[in-house]
């Protein structure tokens, strides 16, 4: 069989290449998971923060200087105890922070040249347990904004990380699905609910910005460690004993060795089982290895191509990573 070497011995099939990949879309997304969702009341005051610290860094991409105020929708699910959940439009955010509420969402629209546009989320999950924050923007044709994206992206997790004791987090260069499972989750057929409920024993993925909840961090030596592995480009500790985890400078340079590395600094806190493909979803940055069976040192020499694997990309606004 012919193969493609990405260097460290990892290999792909050849018939696995795309010869014309699909161009990286002119996206931005983050994602940070909280526990202890129970009662809104209690968690109203970080969802207000999560909506105003959003505005406060990343408006100014969806209104260029000199601009007019972006249009605003707001839309809300609530879920009731009772009978079928609705749907409604409240005025403003703080409006949609009701006990039922499900799922809260708000989008400012591009409405001048070279604006972009954000897209804010709020989902609740597992009985309430838990709290999935999602930030994403788009900037289709100005990817010149990325670094600038990316910066601010990062310093709203490190603000939030001041006062939420994160359970994970990950940055994509795409469109985050609004259900709750991560990548990993699909690979592994994880139930979202158990993987979020087991998310302090185990990180529930590993992607080109990963947030390690603090109890992982410990098991992994801290972040010191976690710089010495080589890994990550940047490790950057958060507030309350988390750390943010960049593998590499650019988005698009994390595939092929730089996701292997990524696994194998992580590997001794990710979840047991053997990833399976399933159509439609673009599992290039996961590595097809059951992460307590290989003996990760071994992973810097050669590895069979059908043990850890890069698969090809799909196009990204099909399966579970796609445009909202």
């Amino acid at each position: 069989m012919n193969v493609n070497d990405y260097g460290g011995g990892l290999t792909m099939p050849s018939w696995m290449q795309v010869d014309e990949p699909e161009p990286e879309p002119d996206l931005a997304t983050l994602v940070l998971y909280v526990d202890g969702a129970g009662h809104v009341s209690h968690i109203a005051p970080l969802l207000q923060l999560w909506h105003d610290e959003a505005c406060r860094l990343l408006l100014p991409f969806a209104q260029p200087a000199g601009a007019p105020e972006p249009t605003t929708s707001f839309t809300a699910f609530d879920e009731r105890a009772v009978g079928r959940g609705r749907r409604r439009r409240p005025p403003r955010w703080a409006d949609g922070l009701t006990e039922e509420l499900g799922q809260l969402s708000a989008h400012w629209y591009d409405v001048a040249p070279g604006a972009a546009e954000l897209d804010l989320h709020v989902t609740r999950f597992g009985g309430g347990r838990h709290l999935k924050l999602q930030a994403s923007v788009g900037f289709a044709q100005r990817s010149h904004l990325v670094p600038r994206v990316v910066s601010a992206l990062i310093e709203l997790a490190r603000r939030m990380a001041e006062v939420a004791d994160l359970a994970y987090g990950e940055m994509l260069r795409s469109a985050g699905n609004p259900a709750p499972a991560t990548l990993l989750d699909a690979a592994l057929r994880r139930d979202p609910d158990e993987s979020a409920d087991a998310s302090r024993c185990f990180v529930r993925g590993y992607e080109w910005v990963t947030v390690c909840p603090k109890e992982l961090t410990c098991r992994l030596g801290g972040a010191d460690a976690l710089r010495a592995s080589g890994a990550f480009a940047e490790v950057l500790p958060l507030s309350r004993g988390a750390v943010l985890l960049r593998a590499t400078e650019r988005p698009e340079d994390y595939r092929g060795e730089r996701v292997a590395a990524v696994f194998r600094a992580l590997a001794p806190v990710l979840p047991a089982g053997q990833p399976r493909q399933l159509p439609e979803h673009d599992f290039s940055r996961v590595v097809f290895a059951d992460a307590h069976q290989v003996d990760t040192p071994t992973l810097t020499g050669s590895v069979p191509d059908q043990t850890v694997r890069a698969v090809a990309s799909v196009p990204v606004d099909q399966g579970l990573v796609h445009t909202l």
